[in-house]
């Protein structure tokens, strides 16, 4: 593998690196190279789903080695909108790859939903609660975020260390009490459908999501209010813009879904929901965005959007994914808000003589964990709106960037970029003790953004689509 462009060495230069990489290859290699690297990353992504749909968030790092709702329903997607991008190309060479990907995807999707049906009654009862009630915060009345392969709360041991998350049921302030699990099923699932049509979804499954999206609207619209963990797992009793923005895209994936399932919701009340004076979109352009920045977090009541001015990089999925269409938050409010993550890009030394610019973006200012290092999928994301809005440039050298961290035998990504220590904000005490120093190697997450991107990248700069037939409506 040839040496990253963010090496050691660039490192120790005491330069400000801020340009974008020399392409020495040329587009013919690039091109094969990405290929190969798609679909290893689907072999390696598909492998790693159980034939039940059972997903581990990493293989290499102990606390990942259970699953996520959120990271599967993003993995899902990721091989859904992968695979679209590859059937409309018609590309013959990952043609195979496409097949399994929407296997893969499928497998997760069945998971998801039959824990939702068995949770059916909880999410029901939770919904009818009022946001004055105690009890609507406690995990125990909520899907958690993190489950074992019983699609339970964990209370097992892992590498010899004992996970005891059972231990987090009646906490109000969970960090398992994570709010995009439910918005992101329904997403995947309208991803999925989107590519392959209802044809490819077993009967029992659209009686699945027929029968249950009327009471996940009900659950949606009446928690997006309440506080609740980050995509991050901090910040608990917070308010977040990124889970207004999944709350967002489920639901509008439910009045998609009744559309094309023929399911009986009350769609006018879920369109009041978001549309309406008092509804979605206009709580998080009155609560959240300052300066015509959408910003990181808030307290449940009081504190103004000023005293929180953070800007988190989860911004990068919520605007690849959640709102595509600028109708959550305006265009202006997107390209402030990019222009603004430009700093999260930026990592100093310890002595503030040195300044590095990265591909890969710190989640945001004062991050902490494992250094506060730049993050893989979030780079990733960032490059699959660069594919989308036509910056084919930038969305070339961020793809670069990532693929030069993929092992010369096998693929994986890690979580983070591997850094000069002197680069990184000291680590809290205890906070690495699984791994050391070393973040995960092979989250399964990042593998799936790097997919995304990589293959919309290569669908955006097609010049000629090839007429064949396709697993994917067109």
């Amino acid at each position: 593998m040839e040496k990253s462009v963010y090496s050691q060495d660039q490192h120790k230069t005491g330069e400000t690196c801020s340009k974008l990489p020399t392409v020495t290859k040329t587009p013919e290699r690039i091109l094969a190279e990405r290929k190969k690297n798609i679909a290893a990353a689907i072999e390696h992504i598909t492998s790693n789903i159980m034939p039940d749909g059972y997903v581990r968030a990493a293989t290499d790092y102990t606390w990942y080695k259970l699953m996520w709702f959120r990271d599967s329903s993003m993995i899902s997607s990721s091989l859904s909108q992968s695979a679209a991008s590859i059937n409309r190309l018609g590309d013959k060479e990952l043609m195979p790859f496409a097949e399994k990907a929407r296997a893969g995807a499928l497998r997760i999707l069945s998971r998801q939903w039959g824990l939702i049906e068995r949770n059916r009654e909880t999410l029901r009862s939770t919904a009818s609660m009022s946001l004055e009630d105690f009890e609507l915060k406690k995990l125990k009345n909520h899907i958690p975020a993190r489950i074992d392969g019983n699609g339970r709360l964990a209370n097992m041991e892992i590498d010899g260390r004992q996970i005891n998350d059972l231990a987090e049921s009646e906490n109000p302030n969970s960090w398992l009490k994570q709010f995009d699990s439910v918005p992101l099923v329904l997403h995947a699932t309208s991803e999925f459908l989107k590519a392959f049509g209802v044809e490819f979804l077993p009967a029992s499954l659209v009686e699945s999501i027929r029968s249950n999206i009327g009471v996940l609207a009900d659950y949606i619209i009446n928690i997006y209010k309440c506080p609740c963990a980050d995509v991050w797992e901090q910040n608990p009793h917070m308010l977040h813009s990124y889970d207004i923005g999944a709350a967002y895209a489920g639901l509008n994936s439910i009045l998609y879904l009744s559309s094309e399932l023929g399911a009986d919701i009350a769609a006018d009340k879920i369109s009041k929901e978001i549309y309406g004076s008092t509804g979605l979109i206009n709580f998080m352009n009155e609560f959240f965005v300052k300066d015509g920045i959408l910003r990181k977090y808030r307290e449940e009541f009081g504190s103004d959007v000023s005293e929180n001015p953070k800007v988190d990089a989860a911004a990068y999925l919520l605007f690849a994914l959640f709102d595509p269409e600028y109708a959550l938050v305006s265009e202006n409010v997107y390209l402030k808000t990019m222009e603004a993550l430009k700093d999260n890009h930026i990592f100093r030394s310890k002595d503030g003589k040195r300044v590095y610019e990265s591909a890969f973006p710190k989640r945001y200012e004062g991050d902490r964990y494992f250094g506060g290092s730049g993050w893989i999928l979030l780079a990733a994301a960032e490059a699959y709106l660069n594919a989308k809005n036509g910056d084919s440039s930038k969305a070339e050298y961020i793809l670069e960037s990532i693929e030069k961290l993929i092992p010369e035998s096998g693929f994986s990504l890690p979580e983070q970029e591997p850094m000069d220590e002197e680069l990184l904000n000291p680590l809290r005490e205890g906070e690495n003790d699984a791994m050391g120093k070393k973040p995960a190697m092979d989250l399964i997450w990042s593998a799936a953004e790097y997919i995304r991107a990589a293959t919309a990248h290569m669908e955006s700069i097609a010049i000629e689509v090839p007429e064949q037939k396709r697993l994917v409506r067109r």
